[in-house]
């Protein structure tokens, strides 16, 4: 079953390469490109991704705006991976409370390293928060 996964960058060049690199690692993704925050956000309406990989550094508005958005949403998320040649990307990514990131320029082991455990073991999508309610042992 094909995983479907958003790639989100406006440098045209950089995003071919990238998705040709995912391609080249995981045979099994369908990858939907997106050059801009807006396309994204109108791509994430249509399809049901289970992974997002987002600039960080886009030119309409950051990646950060991006995530922003789609968490006021209100509906669970999939993994999202921010990427971005910017200096401070790790602090960055855990601002944002994304699932990892991937620093440019990228190479094949880079890659696998942060995605294998989200591709390999993809999570459980659920509508929205789970609630947990802890009850009593009834004796």
């Amino acid at each position: 079953m094909p995983i479907n996964v958003l790639v989100v960058d406006d440098n045209r060049v950089f995003r071919d390469s990238f998705c040709e690199l995912l391609n080249a690692c995981y045979d099994h993704l369908q990858i939907i490109p997106a050059g801009d925050g807006s396309a994204a956000l109108s791509l994430t309406r249509q399809i049901s991704f289970d992974l997002i990989i987002l600039d960080y550094e886009l030119t309409t508005f950051s990646g950060g705006d991006v995530v922003r958005r789609l968490r006021a949403r209100g509906t669970a998320l999939p993994p999202i991976i921010l990427i971005s040649a910017h200096p401070d990307l790790p602090v960055i990514a855990r601002l944002h409370m994304v699932s990892g990131y991937l620093q440019k320029p990228v190479d094949a082991d880079a890659l696998r390293e942060v995605l294998d455990p989200l591709i390999r073991q993809p999570q459980v999508r659920s509508a929205g928060p789970t609630l947990w309610r802890i009850q009593e042992k009834r004796r």
